[in-house]
C-alpha cells in the first residue's frame, strides 16, 4: 500500500498566495481528463499535467495534499528555481521540501497561474512503491475552486468551475450527497461522518492519495477487530508499519462497501495533535474506486454514484 500523501505534505507549510485559476465559466464543463491507475491492488491516481506549456507529466491526484509538489527531475526540466529549504514531519519521519513557483500548472483546459508549489525527493518513494514514473502532485491548492469528479469506472477526470452558493437548480447537486468540513481553513483533510460494522458515525477522511482505507487502532480496538497480518508501508518520509484486517461493512451517505479488507495504523495520535481534530480512519481508493466520485470543493458536498450495472448502494 502506498499511503502518506494523505497526511504529510499538507503538514508542511500553508500557501502563501492563491493564484486566481482562469478557466472555464461557472458550471461550464472542462473537457474530459483521462487518467490511469497504477499500483494494482493499492491503486493512486496518475493524471497527466503541464507545467509552464511543457508536458505532459504524470502527477498524482491527491485531495488531501495541500499544496501541489514537484520531484527534482521535473523541476530540473522546467528550470524552476528553488526559494527555501524546509522541513516537516512525514507520517513515515523527516522529510525535506524546498518552496518554489512555477508559471502555470494546467490539468485539461484549466490553467493555473503563478502557482506557490513545493519541490521533495519523497516522490521517488512512491514511484518505486507503484513502479511507475511521478512527476508531481495535484493538491487542494490547484483543486479548491472545483467540482471534481473521478470516474474510476472509465478513468475519466471532469473538473468544474463552480462558486460556494447554491444551486439554481436543485436536483444539479446528485442524490446522496454527503456535506463535508474540512479539519481547519488551513488544511485539505476532508473530513465525513462514516460507520464502520453498523456502528458510528466515527469521523474519517476521504483522500484520493490514500491507496488503502485504514482505521485507527482506537478504532479496531472499539470495534473488536483482530489483525491477521503486519506488512510495511510507503509513507513520506520513509516506510511505517500497518496492521491489515477486515471490516464486516464501511458505509459513506447512502452507499456501503461489504467485506472491506482494511490497515489499522498506529500513527493517529500524532495526525489528531496536527490536524487538532480526532480522526477514527481514512477512506482510500480501495473504497472510493468501487463508485464514482464527486467532490464539489466551494459547495463543500461529495457524492458516490453506484456504477451503472449496480442496482443499489451496496457492493460487494
Amino acid at each position: 500500500m502506498y499511503f502518506g500523501l494523505t497526511i504529510c505534505f499538507w503538514l508542511v507549510t500553508v500557501i502563501t498566495f492563491l493564484a486566481p485559476v482562469t478557466s472555464v465559466d461557472e458550471n461550464t464543463s472542462a473537457e474530459y481528463v483521462s487518467f490511469r491507475l497504477t499500483g494494482g491492488h493499492d491503486p493512486l491516481i496518475l493524471v497527466p499535467v503541464y507545467v509552464e506549456g511543457k508536458g505532459p507529466f504524470q502527477f498524482i491526484l491527491d485531495t488531501g495534499a495541500f499544496r501541489c509538489l514537484l520531484s527534482p527531475e521535473l523541476s530540473t526540466v522546467i528550470g524552476v528555481k528553488k526559494e527555501a529549504q524546509q522541513e516537516a514531519m512525514g507520517t513515515g519521519g523527516p522529510m525535506k521540501m524546498s518552496s518554489a513557483h512555477v508559471a502555470s500548472l494546467t490539468v485539461g483546459s484549466v490553467r493555473q497561474e503563478n502557482v506557490e508549489v513545493a519541490v521533495t525527493e519523497e516522490l521517488s518513494r512512491f514511484a518505486d512503491a507503484v513502479r511507475s514514473k511521478v512527476d508531481g502532485v495535484i493538491g487542494f491548492s490547484f483543486l479548491k475552486d472545483f467540482r471534481l469528479t473521478v470516474d474510476y469506472q472509465r478513468n475519466i477526470l471532469n473538473l468544474v468551475r463552480t462558486s460556494s452558493a447554491p444551486p439554481e437548480d436543485a436536483n444539479a447537486q446528485p442524490a446522496g450527497s454527503v456535506p463535508f468540513s474540512l479539519a481547519s481553513p488551513l488544511t485539505s483533510l476532508i473530513l465525513l461522518p462514516v460507520f464502520v460494522n453498523g456502528r458510528g458515525p466515527f469521523q474519517f477522511v476521504l483522500d484520493t492519495g490514500a491507496s488503502r482505507t485504514t482505521l485507527s487502532f482506537e478504532l479496531a480496538r472499539k470495534l473488536g477487530m483482530v489483525s491477521v497480518a503486519d506488512r510495511s508501508a510507503t509513507a513520506a518520509g520513509g516506510q511505517m508499519r500497518m496492521f491489515s484486517s477486515s471490516v464486516d461493512s464501511l458505509a459513506l451517505g447512502k452507499v456501503s462497501v461489504r467485506d472491506l479488507g482494511v490497515s489499522v495504523g498506529e500513527f493517529f495520535n500524532s495526525l489528531n495533535a496536527v490536524s487538532g481534530t480526532k480522526l477514527d480512519g481514512i477512506i482510500g481508493n480501495d473504497f472510493i474506486g468501487r463508485f464514482e466520485l464527486t467532490i464539489d470543493f466551494p459547495r463543500r458536498m461529495i457524492s458516490l454514484t453506484p456504477p451503472k450495472n449496480s442496482i443499489s448502494g451496496k457492493t460487494p
